[in-house]
C-alpha cells in the first residue's frame, strides 16, 4: 500500500543541524521511491533552504516555513509569514525591553537586524545577517524572528500566541510551527488519505505534527515529549533510525 512519507531535516535526514545525511538514509529515501511511496520533507527551514537541500535528493515536494509554505513537483504552490499584527507586537515588546532582534523579511536565508551587538553575538548561523534601519511599523511580510535570549534580570516579553524554540546557545526563535496543516493541505492537494501519512521527526516543533490522524516515528535521538507522542521510536538518525523503521514495517 502506498504510504506518504514526510521527513523532518536537522536531526532526522540530517545529522544535528549539518547537511550531512548518512549513506544508509540516502539508500533508503530511494528505495521508498522506487517501491512507489511518496517522499516529502516536512521542515521549519524557509522554503528556498529547503529547495537546496532536497535537490540532491531528488525530492520535489515539501512542507517548509513550519507548515506556512507548500512545494509540489518543483513548484511553490504557497507560502505565508508569521501573523503580521502578532509579529509586530512581539518586535515592539522585544524593544521595549531593550532585547535585540532580527527578522527575516523574504525567502532567503537573510536577516535583518538593528543591532551590531546582535550580528556579533549571532555568528554561529547559516543565516546571513545584514545591520540597517528597521521599523517594525513598516515591515510587511515577517517569516522569522530571531532575539537574544533575555537574562532574568531584565523583563520578559510576551509570546504574544507565537510559538518560541530555542535557536542557539544566545537566542531564541519565532516561526510557524503548525507542520500539521502543511501536511493536510499537501495531501489535500494531491487528494490522498491522511491516514496513509508516516511522519519522522525529532524536535519540539515536530509535536504538532505527531497527530493520531496518521503514523508518527520519532527518532532516538528526539526531545523526551517527542517520544511521548510516536507510535514507533527508532534508533538515532546517525545509525540507521529510518532505514530500520522502514525495514520493520516493510514499506521498503
Amino acid at each position: 500500500m502506498k504510504k506518504y512519507f514526510f521527513f523532518d531535516i536537522d536531526g532526522t535526514l540530517a545529522v544535528g543541524t549539518t547537511k550531512l545525511i548518512p549513506k544508509d538514509t540516502i539508500f533508503c529515501l530511494n528505495q521508498l521511491k522506487q517501491a512507489g511511496h511518496f517522499v516529502a520533507i516536512a521542515t521549519g527551514r524557509l522554503q528556498c533552504d529547503t529547495l537546496q537541500f532536497s535537490l540532491p535528493l531528488h525530492i520535489n515536494s515539501f512542507v517548509a516555513d513550519g507548515g506556512s509554505s507548500l512545494t509540489y513537483n518543483g513548484k511553490l504552490l504557497e507560502m505565508s509569514g508569521l501573523p503580521r499584527q502578532q509579529a509586530i507586537s512581539l518586535l515592539q515588546d522585544l524593544d521595549s525591553c531593550h532585547i535585540s532582534w532580527a527578522v527575516t523579511l523574504e525567502n532567503k536565508t537573510i536577516r535583518y537586524t538593528r543591532s551590531t551587538a546582535f550580528a556579533n553575538n549571532e555568528k554561529k548561523s547559516y543565516f546571513k545577517t545584514i545591520v540597517c534601519p528597521l521599523d517594525p511599523l513598516k515591515l510587511h511580510t515577517i517569516y522569522k524572528i530571531f532575539y537574544i535570549n533575555p537574562s532574568h534580570a531584565v523583563p520578559q516579553p510576551q509570546k504574544h500566541g507565537l510559538s518560541h524554540i530555542p535557536y542557539t546557545e544566545n537566542s531564541l526563535l519565532v516561526e510557524p510551527t503548525d507542520k500539521a496543516a502543511g501536511i493536510r493541505r499537501m495531501m489535500k492537494k494531491i487528494n490522498a488519505p491522511l491516514h496513509d501519512v508516516v511522519v519522522f521527526g525529532d524536535g519540539l516543533n515536530d509535536i504538532n505534527m505527531f497527530t493520531p490522524a496518521w503514523f508518527s516515528i520519532a527518532m532516538g535521538n528526539a526531545c523526551p515529549e517527542l517520544k511521548e507522542k510516536a507510535n514507533y521510536i527508532t534508533d538515532t538518525c546517525d545509525t540507521g533510525g529510518i532505514l530500520h523503521a522502514c525495514q520493520k514495517y516493510g514499506w521498503l
